[in-house]
């Protein structure tokens, strides 16, 4: 159950960063800009991926207990690490921000795995996933199915099935963990 788990999360995490960053890409081609501080953009720019990047590593935790090895979660950061280089690179943000939101954005989302007191982010997170990959079916739906691109189609697909497999897994889990009453 957790190695399900810990793949629909990483899959859904990784797809809604994929996601977000179409987005910031399509508005980035906008004339018209907010003049805003490089604190500011680091701010709003960790803030924005923060809760992606928490349903990532809660799911490299789960793939870390799975297999018994620490180095998957750590191999796991280094990646996604990468991942938020790399996309950030093809931005018009500050070079401050390109370097320290990536950093920024994994500390927060890896906090919960060092403070074990606020773990219930990565179970809030899970649940809020498969609450966005309901409203984005339901949007899908309306819609027609139309998309821009097939790829985009295919990442929103795997968005949504992979964020409510997340919701429906941890909710599973949950239940299972209750304790019985006699």
């Amino acid at each position: 159950m957790e190695l399900l788990r810990g793949i629909s999360r990483v899959m859904a995490a990784v797809t809604a960063l994929l996601l977000m960053y179409g987005i910031t890409y399509t508005m980035e081609g906008m004339t018209t800009r907010l003049p805003e501080t490089a604190l500011d953009e680091l701010a709003f720019r960790t803030l924005w991926m923060l809760p992606w990047l928490l349903l990532f590593c809660s799911g490299l935790e789960d793939l870390g207990k799975t297999t018994g090895q620490a180095w998957a979660f750590w191999a796991g950061l280094a990646i996604g690490i990468a991942l938020l280089c790399y996309l950030e690179h093809y931005t018009t943000d500050r070079v401050f921000t390109k370097f320290a939101m990536p950093l920024a954005a994994i500390v927060g989302g890896s906090l919960p795995h060092f403070i074990h007191r606020i773990r219930v982010l990565y179970i809030l997170c899970s649940f809020a996933a498969g609450i966005a990959g309901l409203v984005v079916c339901y949007f899908m739906l309306l819609s027609g199915g139309s998309f821009a691109t097939k790829f985009i189609a295919l990442l929103i697909i795997a968005f949504v099935i992979s964020s409510i497999a997340t919701a429906a897994l941890m909710a599973g889990t949950l239940r299972g963990t209750t304790p019985k009453q006699s």
